[in-house]
């Protein structure tokens, strides 16, 4: 599909989506009321695949209490994670919302928000090219151009360079896994920012007093996607693999 049959097609499906959860329709039209919305992620990356999604991350283009606002009205009951998400479960769909000003690249100015391009300042935001897909839900214009790269490429990059924009990320763990999955499920490859970003962060973790394998299966428990792809030995072989073909220190790995 094309650019174009891409809107028309999520349009229809994301229409059937609402008719199918009532509820979240009644709240993003009240939401619409002030302020504009976009689909991040997985969801949008779904579609694509013509697979189904339950989960869907949406960045609400209104401030923080006003948001709240809407929902309290809404009399829906949810809750707020340490990152400031907002998430709902309606019938058949778990929705985690964030206010565009709550989203963690902006909150830190560690990109730009610029304020007549909003899609594309949301793109780059995102961490990984493999979840950078937005598609706005008033006009359905999208940006998917790094989430091709990915596919195109089977690598893994990390959309900005700075070294504060990666350490200031506050899922670590949850990006070493990530990384992992899919270098196991998709059998790609990691561009050397990205090695370079895996292996400085398993050695942080080390220098901190973690065993990393430990680290990774603690967190690896709030992720089910995680838990049945990889195993402990999974852990251990990425982590050696990438330390084996370390070109950035003299740092090894020792398995005690």
């Amino acid at each position: 599909m094309d650019y174009k049959d891409i809107k028309s097609q999520f349009k229809i499906h994301f229409n059937s989506e609402l008719q199918s959860n009532p509820e979240f329709k009644y709240l993003l039209y009240n939401i619409f009321v002030y302020g504009s919305a976009y689909i991040v992620g997985g969801y949008f990356r779904d579609f694509l695949k013509s697979k189904k999604s339950r989960d869907l991350d949406i960045i609400i283009d209104l401030e923080n209490n006003k948001l709240l606002e809407i929902i309290n009205e809404s009399k829906y009951k949810y809750t707020i994670n340490r990152h400031k998400g907002i998430k709902l479960e309606f019938q058949n769909l778990v929705v985690d919302m964030w206010s565009i000003e709550n989203n963690w690249a902006f909150k830190n100015e560690l990109v730009k928000l610029n304020e007549k391009d909003k899609l594309n300042s949301i793109a780059k935001g995102c961490f990984y090219n493999y979840d950078s897909l937005v598609i706005n839900l008033h006009s359905f214009n999208l940006n998917i151009q790094n989430y091709l790269s990915y596919v195109e490429n089977k690598k893994l990059d990390i959309l900005l360079k700075s070294p504060i924009y990666k350490n200031l990320n506050p899922t670590t763990e949850a990006n070493i896994l990530r990384a992992f999955f899919l270098k196991k499920v998709d059998n790609i490859q990691y561009t050397r920012n990205t090695k370079k970003y895996l292996i400085d962060k398993i050695g942080k973790l080390r220098d901190n007093g973690f065993d990393p394998i430990k680290a990774l299966e603690q967190t690896k428990l709030k992720y089910p996607k995680y838990q049945k792809f990889l195993d402990n030995k999974d852990l251990e072989t990425m982590i050696k693999d990438l330390y084996s073909s370390n070109e950035f220190d003299n740092q090894f790995y020792i398995n005690f």
